[in-house]
């Protein structure tokens, strides 16, 4: 096999869109603390009614989930990296919902539908570009707050568990990579495991 296209599996493994996914996650919790600061901060001022930093908030969570998503779809389904090309089953577009679709190892209810509606929306318009595609095209910009970032760590912790729960005594990827046991202190502290014993010889 390419060494190329078995670098390209390996940087596009489940535990590389948890990581990155995890980058967005902690950006965004220092988004939502700075906005806590003051009203109104130099720096960020305020649209009008709207808080300054709210649009750059639903960027990072909506990309963080939508790492989450892609990840875990992989980690179901490691040939969607076959041949070093990722499928265009979770490639096109920004639909978060399409994405929950096709999950088969979680349920999301109603709540969490409609936040990755919220979600599907923001991405590719309102919380990237002032202005929609076309002006008939009206821009339905949500306001962030406790309750929703209350949702998305919720949702963040559902889906990195499933992933972890799923790659953590290895994973079968496509054209013969495959990777071994791997631990996270941050899912060992909640999820409900015991380590594998090491055989000795």
């Amino acid at each position: 096999m390419d060494d190329k296209i078995k670098d390209y599996i390996l940087n596009a493994h489940p535990i590389q869109w948890i990581e990155y996914s995890e980058e967005l996650r902690d950006s965004s919790e220092l988004i939502w603390k700075e906005s806590k600061q003051t009203k109104v901060h130099i720096n960020f001022p305020k649209r009008l009614d709207k808080p300054g930093l709210s649009r750059p908030y639903f960027l990072n969570i909506g990309f963080s989930i939508e790492n989450l998503l892609k990840g875990l779809l992989i980690s179901e389904n490691p040939d969607y990296l076959k041949d070093g090309k990722i499928s265009s089953e979770i490639s096109s577009g920004h639909n978060l919902e399409n994405l929950a679709s096709k999950v088969t190892t979680l349920k999301f209810d109603k709540k969490e539908l409609d936040f990755l509606k919220i979600l599907s929306k923001a991405i590719p318009n309102w919380s990237r570009y002032p202005i929609p595609k076309r002006w008939e095209i009206k821009n339905t910009e949500e306001i962030v707050t406790e309750n929703i970032r209350e949702v998305f760590l919720k949702m963040w912790d559902k889906i990195g568990f499933k992933i972890y729960e799923l790659t953590k005594d290895g994973w079968n990827g496509p054209n013969e990579v495959n990777l071994g046991l791997w631990r996270s202190s941050y899912f060992e502290g909640t999820l409900d495991f015991e380590l594998p014993e090491i055989e000795k010889k």
